[in-house]
């Protein structure tokens, strides 16, 4: 959710609806069957010998063939009851939105005859609107696309609604099974469920295996420091392998570079992980009183400082996409970011005239993928939560349900121009998603191995005015004040935060948040047993 914003609508002004007639004719002379079911000239489908193509007719199969007992299938068979409803459903402007309305809306419309309203708003407004819409009880949203922060206060404000007794009545319960434990927990609050998760948002490193594994940069590193070169897994030793490989390389490759722009927002995502991964935590849980201006804060801000000595020119005035066209030009050896950054540097997901916005990569072949040094931030992501007020809520439920089950998913997340990242275990053991590119199959591993000890947002009423708090602080930093001063004033933002909601309340929230996977790097889905292994 983060990353559809920074791209902005002068980037996807001219992004087509896809619609490839020539796919839609493969699809139907190789899937003849499916084809009827389908509105060619809706739906975007891949040539049939593709593996989203394959993933596709998988998808339309488990859909109207079964398993019977599988969720999309119940999905379906429920919903014809239901035809001729209008679910309208908020997404994102821009990208986002392109899902639904070349894939997942037309396709939902030809097997169920439910239409749907694809409505797109900036980011700030689909937190708001669906608020303003709430007071006014206009009931003009069925489904809201949201943020994991945003449920508690949503929650509390009867904007949207649980979602328990419809899965109960529902869904197969080995596909709500199917979800990695981080993201199976996300959507939980005050015990009930509010609605299911949609966007693997988590940070992975990624590194350039031909410049750590360069002969002469490795003997020249084991001479300097008696270690050999390797993905860091601490941020000192972070910091010192950026500063290496920039002191041998520079300017052709710098060591690492970083989206520090201020309002990017890389600052609050990369120094909520760090900070984190140091020990720190947020509050006092009796007083509720900030507890930035510590310690391990400042040794967090110096270290973050370190490393925007060590990478490359203009760093702290990246965001996200700049960042990204450095690294698929070759100028960095290492970064850190959301999931689609290894589609990129395949070349994967530039192969669709949606991603405009990045260079074709030079690196393809050459990226490695590993855990961000102590714990990976969820940054951001989606959840598909169901409006308290839709009039056809049953029917809205459904679509949640079919276009997050397996089947559906994978093709959603498997589109080129998807920013929806993978969240499922079948997602990451897929044999179609491994054959995208030779090292599919280790960036799938390396990212349910980030989400095993990922830590999570502050999941709490808030949330935005935080991170806010954060970006004005990180961006002080980088100009040069002093970090325990810059954390006095972010600990002094925040209490004002926090009595503006109401301290009572805000405790009662932050229990319910220390008690999600992730909150802390002692509370991740690995420290509590729930590790996903694979191979």
């Amino acid at each position: 959710g983060a990353l559809a914003r920074l791209l902005g609508a002068g980037a996807l002004a001219a992004a087509p609806l896809l619609h490839p007639r020539s796919a839609a004719a493969a699809w139907r002379a190789a899937a003849p069957h499916y084809a009827t079911l389908v509105q060619q000239a809706k739906a975007d489908l891949a040539s049939p010998d593709t593996p989203l193509g394959r993933a596709q007719a998988e998808a339309v199969r488990a859909s109207t063939e079964g398993p019977k007992d599988g969720s999309a299938y119940r999905a379906v068979e429920a919903a014809k009851k239901l035809k001729g409803a209008t679910l309208n459903m908020t997404y994102e402007s821009g990208l986002q939105a392109l899902e639904p309305r070349n894939f997942s809306g037309p396709l939902w419309q030809d097997l169920t005859g439910i239409n749907s309203t694809v409505v797109e708003l900036s980011h700030p407004d689909q937190y708001s609107k669906p608020i303003a819409e709430h007071i006014a009880q206009s009931g003009a949203y069925d489904i809201l696309d949201i943020e994991p922060a945003w449920i508690p206060s949503l929650a509390d404000g009867g904007v949207i609604a649980p979602i328990d007794d419809y899965v109960a009545k529902h869904m197969n319960q080995a596909d709500l099974d199917d979800y990695h434990p981080l993201y199976k927990f996300l959507p939980t609050y005050k015990g009930k469920r509010w609605g299911f998760f949609d966007d693997g948002d988590v940070f992975a490193l990624y590194y350039r295996r031909d410049v750590f594994d360069d002969p002469k940069l490795q003997a020249a590193y084991k001479a300097k420091f008696n270690q050999e070169l390797r993905p860091p897994t601490s941020w000192p030793e972070y910091d010192r392998i950026a500063q290496f490989i920039t002191d041998q390389m520079a300017p052709k490759i710098y060591g690492a570079a970083h989206f520090r722009k201020a309002g990017s927002p890389g600052n609050q995502f990369d120094f909520l992980q760090h900070f984190r991964a140091n020990g720190g935590k947020f509050f006092d849980p009796t007083t509720m009183k900030a507890q930035l201006n510590t310690p391990i804060g400042v040794r967090t801000l110096q270290e973050m400082v370190a490393a925007n000595k060590a990478s490359m020119p203009g760093n702290n005035d990246l965001d996200a996409v700049a960042l990204w066209a450095a690294w698929l030009q070759g100028k960095v050896a290492m970064m850190y970011s959301w999931p689609p950054t290894g589609r990129m540097s395949e070349n994967y997901a530039q192969r669709d005239k949606a991603i405009n916005f990045v260079p074709a990569s030079t690196i393809a072949g050459k990226v490695g993928y590993t855990l961000v040094p102590g714990n990976p931030e969820m940054a951001s992501g989606y959840v598909k939560a169901l409006a308290a007020d839709s009039q056809n809520a049953e029917a809205a439920y459904l679509f949640m349900q079919w276009t997050t089950c397996p089947a559906t998913s994978l093709v959603r997340v498997m589109l080129p121009y998807t920013l929806r990242d993978p969240y499922r275990l079948s997602h990451y053991t897929s044999p179609l998603y491994r054959s995208l590119w030779p090292s599919a199959k280790e960036y799938l591993v390396n990212l349910s191995n980030s989400a095993n000890v990922s830590v999570v947002d502050l999941v709490m009423p808030g949330a935005q005015d935080y991170a806010l708090t954060i970006d004005r602080m990180c961006t002080s930093v980088w100009a040069g004040e002093d970090p325990a001063a810059a954390l006095a004033k972010a600990d002094a933002e925040w209490d004002a935060v926090t009595a503006k909601v109401g301290v009572a309340s805000q405790r009662a929230a932050y229990e319910q948040f220390m008690k999600l996977p992730g909150a802390y790097a002692d509370h991740t889905i690995k420290t509590l047993g729930m590790a996903v292994t694979l191979s």
